[in-house]
């Protein structure tokens, strides 16, 4: 979990410089809405390259694998000894 975690900070941290050093995004908005980062990212990068940038589906399946880890570990360890 701790390295998909890594992992899926780091690529995020890659979509934010890039939104940022192009000016896609208001580095002093409060609270900065993460929704819009993903959208102006795959929207930004579509339009320049005809595909979503690789940085987007790093952090998707590392999220994704961070969070699938978590749930089969709740069940392994806390849900399943109860019934047996």
């Amino acid at each position: 979990m701790g390295i998909a975690a890594v992992v899926a900070a780091g690529a995020f941290s890659a979509i934010a410089k890039y939104l940022f050093d192009r000016g896609l995004v208001d580095r002093n908005a409060s609270p900065p809405n993460i929704m819009n980062f993903y959208k102006t990212y795959i929207a930004h990068t579509r339009k320049k390259t005809g595909r979503i940038g690789g940085a987007f589906w790093i952090h998707s399946m590392s999220a994704g694998i961070f969070i699938s880890t978590g749930v089969v570990y709740t069940i392994v360890r806390l849900v399943l000894p109860r019934f047996f």
